[in-house]
């Protein structure tokens, strides 16, 4: 699986059981991605213990899961849960406003922090105890704007969740995008604990129709607030002539093609980016094998968690001992010559993964059923988008 350690292997110092800790969404707005993720790490547990065992270790790698609901102040409360139970490592949490929340005590108390999916760039911080397996929004920004502007949209109104993630994409899709020549049309900013967006919504169609012909709508949400704006839209003529297009916060998300995937594809498939892993016979086989398993797809997130789990076994076992400021010291080290499920996982200075593209997936018919499917690519070395289809 990748790199192996590149100092002695020695367990003397390494407790019998390491623990590594989770933090996960299993019942809120990204539990379909966190579940996922869940059934991946089950994977990396049997595997990391496989591991151990071929080198002679006489240690267990335990993973313990903890449900954060995508709420920050419960992946806080999560977090200090796990500290008491000696945790020194965690895989988690979600999204980038539960990092934001959790930093300032895993960086006092030295728990090393590897989320597989938040991407916020006020995050990037150099030599704090957070490392992130994805890039950051400044590029995921970059790829929804040529994605938007190579479907000839010169003009967007932007409907975003008021929150860390919500605004440092929009921003960073507000650069990219100007600088191509596109305006924004308007901005809708909501909070992400609503439960009734539809005033939010009639805004927005009122910026859509002053925008005129060809203005586009950008979706910054997740899948339980992308399922009310698209709800509270489905009867608005002015946003259903309109195209729509989406995120990482989007794409892929089961509730939305089961809730709305009607209206989704009505407004062009909500087309939507998403983190790219390499397409390597390592990718394959573990696709195959976690399909075959689960009768599910692994996600790019499901991915990155599982070679976080190995990045983070490997860096334990080089350093011999459980200790976060230790880990947190070698881990880039270790991920720079790692290539796992995902690809390379190499890190920048912030400790965040340095580049990648992007793939974009929509929701279409097929066979008379809503259903995503991978329809073109963003290239960050080319900075172009090819699309496969619609």
């Amino acid at each position: 699986m990748g790199g192996k350690p590149t100092t002695g292997i020695g367990s003397k110092n390494l407790p019998k059981e390491i623990k590594i800790g989770v933090l996960v969404d299993l019942s809120g707005p990204l539990s379909s991605t966190g579940k996922k993720i869940q059934y991946g790490l089950k994977l990396a547990e049997e595997d990391l213990n496989d591991y151990a065992k071929s080198l002679g270790l006489n240690v267990k790698f335990k993973f313990l899961f903890e449900d954060t609901q995508t709420n920050p102040e419960r992946a806080l409360s999560r977090l200090q849960s796990l500290a008491a139970q000696g945790v020194k490592v965690v895989i988690g949490p979600l999204a980038s406003s539960e990092v934001k929340n959790i930093k300032s005590f895993a960086d006092s108390n030295k728990i090393v922090v590897v989320s597989p999916s938040s991407t916020a760039p006020a995050l990037a911080v150099a030599d704090d105890f957070v490392f992130r397996f994805v890039p950051t929004d400044i590029f995921q920004g970059k790829a929804i704007a040529k994605m938007i502007f190579s479907k000839g949209h010169k003009k967007v109104a932007v409907i975003y969740r008021k929150d860390t993630w919500g605004e440092g994409l929009f921003n960073a899709f507000k650069k990219n995008f100007e600088e191509l020549g596109g305006t924004i049309a308007g901005v809708v900013d909501y909070d992400p604990d609503a439960k009734d967006l539809s005033a939010e919504v009639l805004r927005l169609s009122d910026i859509v129709k002053k925008g005129g012909e060809g203005t586009a709508v950008l979706l910054i949400s997740f899948d339980d607030d992308g399922v009310m704006i698209l709800n509270s839209a489905k009867n608005d003529e002015t946003l259903t002539s309109a195209e729509w297009f989406g995120t990482d916060g989007t794409a892929y998300m089961d509730k939305i093609v089961v809730q709305v995937g009607d209206v989704a594809v009505e407004v062009g498939g909500l087309k939507s980016t998403l983190f790219a892993p390499t397409q390597s016979e390592k990718w394959k086989t573990f696709k195959e094998r976690y399909s075959s398993k689960f009768g599910l797809e692994p996600e790019s997130y499901t991915l990155n968690s599982y070679d976080a789990a190995w990045v983070i076994a490997l860096t334990i076992i080089q350093v011999g001992q459980y200790d976060g400021q230790k880990i947190a010291k070698a881990l880039p080290n270790v991920a720079g010559s790692f290539f796992g499920v995902s690809g390379w996982t190499k890190l920048d200075k912030n400790g965040d993964r340095a580049g990648g593209d992007y793939e974009i997936c929509a929701i279409k018919m097929v066979d008379g059923k809503p259903k995503w499917i991978r329809v073109g690519v963003y290239s960050f070395t080319a900075d172009s988008v090819t699309w496969f289809e619609g």
